[in-house]
């Protein structure tokens, strides 16, 4: 899939009974293919969904999956687990692509990534404020496992109660982070 233009999206927060845009795939039926954005950019995103989980522009993307040259500016994600103002559950490939809208979420929520498993995020940053009620709250991913984060930053406040942090929330399992960094304030309750 190629954007072939910028897209203003601030109708979406009237959708669906405002709970806004659906997002593109699940833990069913994954988004399995390559979506370029070639530098455009999706303004006003709105997602309100706050008792669904895998909640993003991408909801969950497969290994196979590759994401690229992709803004979404201002607007806003929320959900229950496993948030980002991107992808919620991402498996697959995320390159030189931003949020800067707010995103909030219980557990597993990041301003790019909710849960990156095994997935590769490089070259791409998050600006906007992070929020969780609960654990793994980061300003670009929430939880990396397995996964790999480089050349990236995030610059938002981040909020949550444990696990959280300005950049991950948690790197586990052979999760990798190079070049990258954070710089908004952080506040939690616990380790």
């Amino acid at each position: 899939f190629l954007l072939t233009a910028d897209i203003d999206a601030t109708s979406t927060s009237g959708w669906d009974s405002n709970e806004g845009f659906s997002p593109i795939g699940n833990n069913t039926t994954k988004f399995t293919g390559s979506f370029d954005g070639q530098g455009y950019v999706i303004t006003g995103l709105t997602i309100n969904r706050p008792t669904q989980n895998n909640v993003g522009f991408f909801g969950y993307t497969s290994a196979a999956a590759s994401i690229s040259n992709l803004g979404l500016e201002g607007g806003a994600v929320s959900g229950n687990g496993i948030v980002g103002g991107l992808v919620g559950y991402s498996y697959g490939e995320i390159t030189t692509s931003y949020v800067t809208g707010a995103v909030s979420g219980a557990a597993d929520v990041g301003g790019l990534v909710g849960a990156n498993s095994g997935g590769s995020i490089s070259s791409s940053y998050a600006t906007g404020a992070v929020s969780g009620t609960g654990d793994e709250v980061g300003g670009l991913v929430g939880y990396n496992t397995s996964g790999s984060i480089s050349s990236s930053n995030a610059t938002g406040a981040v909020s949550g109660v444990n696990d959280v942090g300005g950049l991950v929330g948690t790197n586990s399992t052979n999760g990798s982070i190079t070049s990258s960094y954070a710089t908004g304030v952080v506040t939690g309750t616990g380790i």
